[in-house]
């Protein structure tokens, strides 16, 4: 018996071709202060909540939450397409004031092959020897940069509530010696290793489906 693969009709047999990551950032020992450190990271605008900010400098935290978000994916996509999913938030309500404690969301690489295992975390205390690891330095990386960009930012205290165009800056989100390996360890990423291509081991059998049609 042999198997055909259909190529003129442009299905591969090696589908799906990507590696699937889960990922879990601890963040509730990140500072939330009222600084360019805080804020977290977040991928949640002021307009998300049940209950915007109250404050400018709580919008800001919004910001900056969001911002790291970006700069986080940014990173992520250096080596290859990666999709989003599976998205959870965890914050003590919905409301705008209240900083994000748990962020979980799924990744799945486009071009597995090009994502690296070498490297080492962000303090240099560890070598990075998995792809699971390595996303989870680039993760790091996010969360302990400095960073400057134009942003809207929604400010409670202009009229009705606008938006403004602002410049937000992000800091390191733990600050002071021996605190950057502290960042690593709050991030877990896993590998779904059951995320695989229909290889021959899991094409289903000719009798695998026995219904007859009416």
């Amino acid at each position: 018996m042999a198997t055909v693969e259909p190529k003129s009709m442009a299905v591969s047999l090696a589908t799906p071709p990507g590696q699937m990551f889960t990922v879990d950032i601890a963040q509730s020992a990140f500072t939330d202060a009222e600084t360019t450190a805080g804020g977290r990271l977040s991928p949640c605008h002021a307009d998300d909540f049940a209950t915007k900010p109250t404050t400018l400098a709580q919008s800001l935290l919004v910001s900056r939450g969001l911002l790291r978000f970006k700069l986080m994916m940014n990173n992520l996509q250096i080596r290859s397409n990666v999709q989003l999913a599976n998205i959870v938030t965890t914050y003590a309500s919905d409301a705008g004031d209240s900083p994000i404690t748990d962020l979980n969301f799924t990744l799945i690489f486009e071009n597995a092959d090009f994502v690296p295992t070498t490297g080492t975390t962000i303090d240099g205390s560890t070598t990075t020897t998995t792809k699971a690891q390595f996303i989870r330095d680039k993760i790091a990386e996010a969360l302990n940069t400095t960073h400057t960009e134009k942003m809207s930012v929604y400010n409670p205290t202009s009229g009705a509530g606008l938006v403004q165009d602002a410049e937000v800056t992000v800091a390191p989100v733990f600050t002071g010696d021996g605190l950057t390996g502290s960042i690593v360890d709050k991030i877990t990423v896993a590998e779904v290793t059951t995320f695989r291509p229909n290889t021959a081991n899991q094409t289903p059998t000719d009798s695998a489906l026995t219904y007859s049609a009416e």
